[in-house]
């Protein structure tokens, strides 16, 4: 699920040790930042949820390694929570482990949520939202996912089930023709884990 990373070494000064002042600002321009956004409606409720947290954990491991700044998102029919934009996987995690369900699904909030996070930030900006629900307002939620587009942040959706994912996969900007991200309840961490595929991994090429 490692694809959404773009992997490619081309400016001076990256192999040189020990680490110096300036590296914080050269992680962000090969990698970017991440908004991870997992629903926690009421119909997430038990087996779903906890292997939700745990596809979120690993998708977690995948960004830092390339990079990325995180921050960690609830969402149901508001902002359930959310940390900062950080790169200490303890934290992320922490919170993770706070995930309950309840309430139902309006995709909006988060999208503004996500969107305050990651204005006037470098490198590549990437919205990863986990959902098995709606979209709760489509005509909004489309809106505010083609404001978001034109600010060149990307919308990458992973859905519960083939109504879910088709419902959400209509504010993606990176299917692509190639139909929704689809989970099933079985295989609902790896379906998570899977969405670092839309990463853009700089790295050795």
């Amino acid at each position: 699920m490692a694809g959404w990373l773009r992997r490619t070494y081309d400016a001076p000064g990256l192999t040189q040790y020990p680490t110096g002042r300036h590296l914080a600002a050269v992680q962000a321009r090969l990698g970017g930042a991440v908004v991870v956004c997992l629903d926690v409606s009421g119909s997430m409720y038990g087996y779903p949820l906890s292997q939700a947290v745990l596809g979120c954990e690993r998708f977690v491991d995948e960004a830092l390694e390339g990079h990325y700044a995180v921050a960690m998102l609830f969402w149901h029919h508001a902002v359930a929570g959310s940390t900062g934009l950080t790169r200490d996987r303890g934290e992320l995690v922490r919170f993770l482990r706070t995930a309950t369900a309840g309430g139902g699904n309006n995709i909006v909030p988060t999208l503004d949520r996500s969107r305050a996070l990651l204005q006037d930030l470098a490198g590549d900006r990437v919205i990863a939202i986990f959902g098995d629900g709606d979209l709760g307002d489509p005509g909004a939620a489309t809106a505010r996912a083609a404001q978001l587009q034109a600010e060149n942040i990307r919308i990458i959706t992973c859905g519960l089930g083939q109504a879910s994912a088709e419902s959400l996969d209509v504010i993606s900007t990176e299917s692509g023709g190639a139909g929704p991200r689809v989970a099933a309840v079985d295989d609902i961490a790896d379906s998570i884990a899977g969405m670092s595929s839309g990463l853009r991994r700089r790295g050795r090429s």
